[in-house]
């Protein structure tokens, strides 16, 4: 018994030291496994923590930050004594220039206050291509609605003139679509960062990129209130989810915030962090477009550079980076109230403002902008500056380095614009359904173009009568017969001594009488719109009634090859052959082209090419691109002018008459134009300082039935009335123009047999020097 006891004792402890050293082999192998597994881990993340670094230094270590949109700007306004303030619709372009309306009173820039009879504007600082402006208070007084006088406020002086800043109408952006102002933590007023820090990071000059204390304590606030009440993340962690991650919440996310977090505190100043989340975090959506960074959102929201905001707008800034959407000034003033006011208290409870501040910001009324878009806006006239830019700086280029282009644009002269076409276009519809044609698939299409004809400034361009349907320019991309338009072009050759063949006045005659030449191996023979001869007629009426029999021979007596290198010299770039039809506009254009053409007429004989770009800047102020004027001449003044005096008798007496019935006032001159097959209707107007085309037609070249005058000619008249003053100012005449009293119907000297007389121009030693003979009473055209 004893020795079987001890064999089991004995057979029990080697049992026990075999497991105990079975025991230790698998704890040496566990702790080796372990150890592995650590040091893989750590070079992991040894490893990601490098990647992490160097996804840090190729985006965030880099001067450029942020990819910045191109901004396209109007040209500036300039208001002096005379201005209609109703014409051309001035609270609306205080609204679309961000002015806000604060009743009776104007404090700072960005304010504007109406009275009975003046209007006191703050105006803002806007930095010019050659120029750093400065804002300061005007007053407008006015009589019935038109500008009488103008003082600066601060300093009483009179002032002859004062210009309101251009207009952003359009950005260049990427696909992120974010708009951005960037600037430096010296430019953000102190208030501005200190209620930041308060709200979003109260401990930020403390931590070290991710706060335990602050991720405790906003959990205990939300297990307190049983909700998210507070976050836990730092300004460092809020600005890597928006700079660097995907905004989908998860672990991973989250794990990955605090780790760049840590490294982006290791290498930068809390300085540098700051200025980069005020510049990257979002405070709303203006379109489809995203209000980015607090300078954008200042000038969003309160019409103002960030270094002039008050104590109460900063502290709404600072309050509405947790929730925009909620505390939008412009869709919820009373969350936006509430959530300053909590601010404010903060602040307040903090010691950052005193007792006296903090009742003043409080009381402060809440006065945001007016909410404009700008998606949309000039589509047509955007499109072509940026077929222009597109030859001069890469997309890339365009979608993220800020630079801002000046243009020619005016603003309201564009919206009217836009709105005439459209509106003439639905009246055309209607008034004229029974000669249109039927059951047509496309709407009418319009074309309106508006320039100074003294420096080709496009003042305004509608390229169609709906952009979201339909993108095709027609204005800059269209290529359309010209028609009788065409026609001053035949007549400016005709009465150049240099350039035609046979030499020309307006009062010489041509005879209106059927004729056939061969033309391409076919026979030619032009007809009259309204299917008649007028025998003998004077040049003038030639042109004024647009006899297309006496034009045509006019074009023929002239030299056809002339006529087609008029039209090249007057900037007409598509091929034109020398053949009769040529007289008639048989040929195709581009409006744009044909616009500019005209202007050798208000100009004598010089040529000035439609410009859109100004000015290119960069967003440091270097002008890259200043556009100079393209204006030369190319025809001699004298016939020129003779032209347009004809042309002028067009809207007096001619095919474009029924302006005046239409109630359109002051000197003008102008031509119709309508092809042989009633496919085109264009109407080109002009005063000595403005030029308007309008063009009517089908995309598919459908017969429309309709004349210039019909068509054309009404557009041209509601866009006149509505965006130009009536001129009282007369064509200038060159030197070596003398004005003689010729019969209207022989085009001779005028007696007592011929009383029904025109004053006529001519060129010094072309005046007629026979005396009318004609029965008197006899018919003239």
């Amino acid at each position: 018994m004893p020795i079987r006891s001890k064999y089991r004792r004995e057979k029990k402890e080697k049992k026990q030291g075999r497991t105990f050293r079975e025991k230790a082999h698998l704890f040496w192998r566990a702790l080796k496994f372990l150890v592995v597994v650590a040091l893989v881990a750590a070079a992991a993340l040894w490893y990601y923590m490098g990647r992490l670094d160097r996804m840090i230094e190729e985006k965030f270590d880099q001067p450029r930050k942020w990819d910045l949109p191109s901004r396209v700007y109007s040209d500036a306004t300039y208001l002096y004594p005379g201005i209609d303030t109703a014409k051309m619709r001035f609270v609306e372009k205080l609204d679309r220039l961000a002015y806000r309306n604060t009743g009776e009173t104007i404090s700072g820039p960005g304010d504007y206050a109406a009275g009975p009879a003046h209007i006191d504007i703050y105006l803002h600082d806007f930095s010019y291509p050659t120029e750093e402006f400065k804002g300061f208070p005007v007053r407008l007084s006015m009589e019935a609605g038109v500008i009488d006088d103008i003082t600066n406020m601060d300093s009483k002086e009179q002032l002859s003139v004062v210009k309101l800043e251009p207009e952003e109408i359009s950005s260049i952006f990427d696909e992120r679509m974010e708009d951005r102002t960037v600037v430096t933590l010296k430019e953000v007023p102190p208030i501005l960062l200190e209620s930041i820090i308060l709200i979003e990071d109260e401990r930020f000059f403390k931590h070290k990129g991710v706060d335990p204390i602050g991720i405790m304590r906003a959990f205990g606030a939300n297990i307190r209130s049983m909700k998210i009440a507070q976050g836990g993340s730092t300004l460092t962690q809020q600005l890597v989810k928006n700079y660097f991650l995907y905004p989908k919440k998860s672990i991973l996310r989250k794990l990955n915030e605090m780790l760049i977090a840590i490294e982006i505190e290791r290498h930068h100043t809390k300085g540098e962090i700051l200025e980069a989340y005020l510049n990257e975090i979002y405070l709303g959506q203006r379109g489809a477009s995203s209000v980015s960074g607090v300078a954008e959102a200042a000038k969003y929201y309160f019409a103002k550079n960030v270094n002039q905001l008050s104590i109460g707008e900063s502290a709404l800034l600072a309050g509405m980076i947790r929730l925009p959407s909620e505390y939008n000034p412009l869709k919820h003033k009373d969350n936006a109230e509430a959530r300053r006011n909590f601010v404010l208290k903060r602040l307040f409870d903090a010691g950052l403002i005193t007792e006296e501040q903090y009742a003043g910001a409080k009381a402060e009324p809440i006065i945001p902008t007016k909410p404009v878009v700008r998606v949309g806006r000039a589509p047509y006239f955007i499109d072509f500056v940026k077929q222009q830019l597109k030859d001069l700086y890469p997309r890339e280029v365009l979608q993220s380095e800020g630079l801002r282009i000046f243009t020619t644009l005016d603003m309201t002269m564009q919206l009217t614009a836009e709105e005439v076409v459209v509106s003439e276009l639905s009246r055309l519809e209607k008034a004229n359904a029974a000669v249109l044609p039927k059951e047509h698939a496309e709407p009418l299409q319009g074309v309106l173009i508006a320039l100074q004809p003294g420096n080709g400034y496009l003042r305004a361009l509608v390229g169609g009568r709906n952009y979201a349907e339909s993108q095709f320019n027609r204005a800059t991309q269209a290529m359309r017969q010209p028609g009788s338009a065409f026609k001053p072009f035949v007549y400016l050759t005709a009465l150049d001594p240099k350039d035609s063949k046979t030499l020309f006045t307006a009062a010489s005659t041509v005879e209106d009488s059927t004729f056939s030449v061969e033309s391409g191996g076919k026979q030619w023979s032009p007809k009259n719109y309204d299917k008649k001869e007028h025998g003998t007629v004077t040049v003038r009426a030639a042109l004024e009634q647009s006899l297309n029999i006496a034009t045509s021979k006019v074009a023929m007596e002239a030299g056809l090859d002339n006529v087609a290198a008029t039209a090249k010299k007057a900037g007409i770039t598509t091929a034109i052959d020398p053949v009769p039809s040529l007289a008639l506009g048989s040929f195709e254009v581009v409006p744009l082209e044909l616009a500019g053409a005209y202007t050798v007429f208000p100009n004598n004989g010089i040529l000035a090419e439609p410009i859109s770009i100004m000015n290119v800047v960069t967003d440091k102020g270097e002008v890259l691109e200043k556009k100079s004027l393209k204006v030369r001449r190319v025809v001699d003044a004298q016939p020129a002018y003779l032209t347009a005096n004809i042309m002028k008798g067009v809207v007096d007496r001619g095919t474009a008459a029924a302006a005046r019935s239409m109630g359109f006032e002051g000197i003008a001159a102008g031509k119709t134009g309508t092809t042989s097959n009633y496919k085109d209707a264009w109407f080109v107007g002009f005063t000595p300082n403005f030029l308007a085309l309008t063009w009517v037609g089908y995309d598919d070249n459908a017969v429309m039935n309709m004349s210039g005058a019909r068509a054309a000619l009404p557009m041209w008249v509601n866009f006149m009335k509505r965006a130009a003053p009536p001129s009282q100012q007369d064509f200038p005449s060159p030197p070596d123009i003398v004005l003689v009293k010729t019969d209207r119907t022989t085009g001779k000297l005028s007696n007592k047999n011929c009383p029904d007389y025109i004053e006529e121009a001519f060129i010094e030693g072309t005046e007629p020097s026979e005396y009318c003979d004609k029965t008197p009473n006899a018919e003239s055209y």
